[in-house]
């Protein structure tokens, strides 16, 4: 027995010296453009997270199977970029054996309390036309910036699904990203892996060659900014689940050991955490290990943003946590004008001040106060004899009423159904379309109401989650 336990504690300890031999010490400093120190700084190589001292100065020892060495952009500071992606990462050099040294330089800014952020869902570019259009639409992005968040930092985070499988196309969407000047953040997507690859790690390395690593972190102002990888790739085909891996969830943990309880944190990822009780729940559209994420999110105030499913949705998954899924910025695979659950192509602004978070929906070519469209009566198939509206950022939080002929009628009823414009759309041009498998889908963001009189004039109020009302007039007319 003594024996078998001498030949175990060797076997142990080799493994133990393999690994330390393995790893690699670096160090560096974390300053500012002009030569100052910048203390209490998260550096990590993706496996331990450590801070920087008074003088910036940090040092780690990385692990084997590290591939870069990042930083967690302090809150009040900006980096360079590089085809709009802020440099907060280096590559490791993993030919040299010797100790390395890694700087990352930092550029003091105004104060960042009140931001923005803006999210956009699976731009999913398949092609050079795709591109175009898409370029088109961040005319849109920068005009709203620029009249409706004038002076607010401003960043961007393109939640996942880059290209449709097309990495010629990752260069060209980079650039279009980076000529509206913001600083963008990138979320890796099931459509952005290096597909026929033995294992998760070897699909991965497309997105890390373009956009650095597949997780990580920043904070800007009072929110802490996550974002993580869970979209695991199974070695075989296309074929994936959502699955956040062992040394994702370890670096979270090491990650938040920095953030102070009650803070609020912003995750951003693509495959949803959790769905509404009528979307697909299976392990393709669903995180299967979401537990353990709220688990260690439990001491924090918690938004996560998700991509994939080219809906949009809020929900509570759990009492301290929001889920938004962003809908897709390229509609039907950028062939309907708008995405399966009638929500237009557009982004959501999330606006921070404190510690507190807002947001809208800017659909594009439309002003930010058009929030929902409507249908008169006999032109939604589903409710022929009421007058329905489709509001595409409604949570249970927001309320929609109605008045006839001026008098309040009370609330619409809530129902779950398809909007009937992207239905009629799809029925009138799907021959047309580049994609047979091009559908519509349910959504529970529709309201209806009968009429009680002929010949009356509609009026539907939308009051959203933060009190602003939306107003829009329908005339109901007898045949």
């Amino acid at each position: 027995m003594k024996g078998r336990l001498r030949v175990f504690l060797l076997f142990a300890t080799f493994i133990c010296w393999a690994h330390i031999m393995l790893a690699k010490s670096v160090s560096g400093v974390v300053k500012t453009v002009d030569g100052r120190a910048v203390a209490g700084v998260s550096v990590s190589d993706g496996f331990a997270v450590v801070q920087t001292d008074s003088e910036g100065a940090y040092q780690l020892m990385t692990a084997p199977q590290a591939i870069h060495i990042f930083i967690t952009i302090p809150a009040g500071y900006s980096m360079g970029k590089a085809r709009g992606i802020p440099q907060f990462y280096q590559a490791l050099n993993t030919a040299d054996d010797k100790a390395q040294t890694y700087d990352f330089y930092v550029q003091k800014t105004t104060s960042d309390e009140k931001h923005a952020m803006v999210a956009i869902g699976d731009p999913q570019v398949y092609k050079d036309r795709d591109v175009r259009v898409c370029d088109s639409y961040m005319e849109d992005l920068m005009q709203h910036v620029k009249t409706s968040l004038p002076g607010l930092p401003v960043h961007g985070m393109v939640l996942g699904d880059i290209t449709g499988d097309k990495p010629a196309l990752l260069n060209p969407v980079k650039e279009l990203f980076a000529r509206t000047s913001l600083p963008f953040f990138y979320v890796k997507g099931n459509h952005d892996l290096e597909l026929g690859t033995r294992s998760h790690e070897t699909a991965s390395v497309l997105f890390q060659a373009n956009f650095g690593p597949t997780y990580y972190s920043f904070n800007r102002g009072k929110i802490h900014y996550i974002v993580l990888d869970d979209v695991f790739y199974l070695g075989k085909g296309a074929s994936y689940v959502g699955y956040l891996s062992e040394e994702v969830l370890a670096w979270l943990q090491q990650d938040l050991k920095f953030v102070s309880p009650g803070s609020t944190v912003v995750v951003a990822l693509h495959i949803p955490t959790s769905t509404v009780y009528f979307r697909k729940n299976d392990a393709q559209q669903v995180l299967q290990n979401a537990a353990v994420l709220y688990a260690i999110l439990a001491n924090y105030r918690v938004h996560i943003i998700s991509g994939h499913t080219h809906l949009h949705d809020h929900h509570h998954p759990a009492p301290n946590i929001w889920e938004h899924t962003q809908a897709s910025v390229s509609g039907i695979f950028w062939q309907g004008p708008e995405c399966a659950d009638g929500t237009p192509p557009g982004y959501t602004v999330y606006l921070a001040d404190g510690d507190e978070l807002s947001w809208y929906y800017k659909a594009i070519g439309s002003p930010a106060d058009i929030q929902f469209r409507t249908y008169p009566v006999g032109t939604n198939p589903e409710r022929m004899e009421e007058i329905t509206a489709l509001v595409w950022n409604y949570d249970p939080h927001w309320k929609v009423v109605w008045y006839e002929d001026g008098i309040y009628m009370g609330d619409m009823e809530n129902y779950v159904g398809r909007d009937p414009q992207t239905t009629a759309d799809i029925v009138k041009n799907k021959s047309s379309y580049d994609y047979s498998w091009i559908w519509t889908t349910e959504t529970n963001h529709l309201f209806a109401a009968k009429p009680k009189k002929v010949n009356s004039k509609i009026q539907i109020e939308v009051q959203d989650r933060f009190g602003k009302k939306y107003t829009t007039y329908v005339q109901h007319k007898k045949d």
